[in-house]
């Protein structure tokens, strides 16, 4: 089965409907603009989805590092080795003991929760359906909700969700308020109740909230409930807006210092090469023009070998010439032989000296 068309004129929330009457498997892809999303669908249920960069791979990794506090170094070779196949990854997590089984439902449960009904505020783009027989390499296999639960939530967070971000923008930076209190140990954090305590732990008075967002396992819409929370709390403040304004000009100062690094190793390699290219070109109009007239020897060699040659073609000819006039007269030439044949007319200018020096021996003459 195929599916498509734009969110203007059919809402997403219809084509969840639709795809769940039919219970149907496949993949729903969305796009809008230069952000592309997917949703997985098993039998009418949703049991995955991603949107753009926030898909549940590099959510897992994050997760496993900052909450379960193991290193890259130990996920990467497990993650690398199963890139591209969610189910295998996830079974691959289990059996290197890394996280529970009940660990890996929760978490996978709440970010596919969290990506669907954040696309449920798409009100412009495409989207198209294809059906397929599994979805095992882009779904973990631990995750089924309905979509009729997914459509509720979803409307429930819309207006909650347009509130928080007329106060907190990507580019703000938070830190914690005096008396806050202190964080909970990472050890100690259940991200699925109080996911609050794991962002207060990130707000450092430096990172703003898109670094934050990138950086940590929880999807934007968390991010953003966590830092509301905190704000009603009153255990954040809003860095000052010039305060603010110095972090960013501090970060933009940093890049344009790598940017000049990168400039001048770039202008360096250019003058290295420019200086190369005049040193082949000098040596070689040294070799062509200077050297002969620095070697004079080199001139009387060129004489010598063109004057050998000259010798061996004149007496080539003379030969040739004596063999024409003894066929045609019948006996060779007695005295003065070139002298003779060259009378009879079997012996030219041209043959003894060639085209480019008759002149000269007319000239002679």
């Amino acid at each position: 089965m195929v599916l498509n068309g734009t969110l203007k004129e059919f809402i997403l929330a219809d084509v969840f409907n639709l795809l769940t009457q039919q219970r149907i498997t496949g993949r729903l892809d969305l796009a809008s603009g230069k952000r592309e999303a997917l949703i997985v669908f098993k039998d009418g249920s949703i049991v995955g989805g991603e949107d753009g960069d926030e898909n549940l791979t590099g959510k897992l990794f994050n997760y496993l590092v900052d909450i379960k506090r193991r290193t890259p170094e130990q996920l990467t070779p497990i993650f690398s080795s199963n890139t591209g196949d969610l189910s295998a990854l996830s079974s691959a997590l289990l059996e290197h003991n890394l996280l529970t089984a009940a660990e890996l439902k929760g978490f996978a449960g709440s970010f596919v929760e969290d990506i669907c009904c954040s696309l449920l505020t798409w009100n412009e783009g495409t989207y198209r359906f294809n059906s397929v027989g599994s979805v095992s390499d882009i779904a973990c296999g631990v995750v089924t909700i309905s979509a009729e639960n997914i459509i509720m939530e979803g409307m429930r967070r819309v207006d909650e969700w347009a509130r928080m971000k007329d106060y907190i923008t990507e580019d703000m930076v938070f830190a914690h308020a005096p008396h806050s209190g202190g964080g909970v140990s990472p050890s100690e954090i259940d991200i699925a109740a109080a996911p609050e305590e794991y962002i207060f732990g990130l707000l450092d008075g430096e990172s703003t909230v898109k670094n934050i967002k990138k950086s940590c396992c929880l999807c934007e819409y968390k991010v953003y409930e966590s830092i509301n929370f905190l704000l009603q709390a009153q255990r954040i403040k809003a860095m000052q807006q010039h305060y603010s304004e110095s972090i960013k000009a501090a970060l933009a100062r940093k890049d344009a210092e790598v940017a000049s690094v990168l400039r001048a190793t770039f202008f360096s390699s250019l003058v290295a090469a420019a200086v190369a290219v005049a040193f082949v070109a000098f040596f070689l109009f040294f070799r062509v023009f200077l050297l002969p007239k620095l070697d004079p020897g080199t001139h009387d060699r060129d004489v010598v070998e063109q004057r050998r040659l000259s010798d061996v073609k004149r007496s080539d000819a003379v030969q040739g010439a004596t063999l024409l006039y003894r066929t045609v007269i019948g006996e060779p030439p007695v005295a003065d032989r070139e002298a003779t044949i060259e009378k009879a007319g079997f012996l030219t200018d041209r043959d003894l000296y060639g085209r480019a020096n008759v002149r000269g021996r007319v000239a002679e003459r």
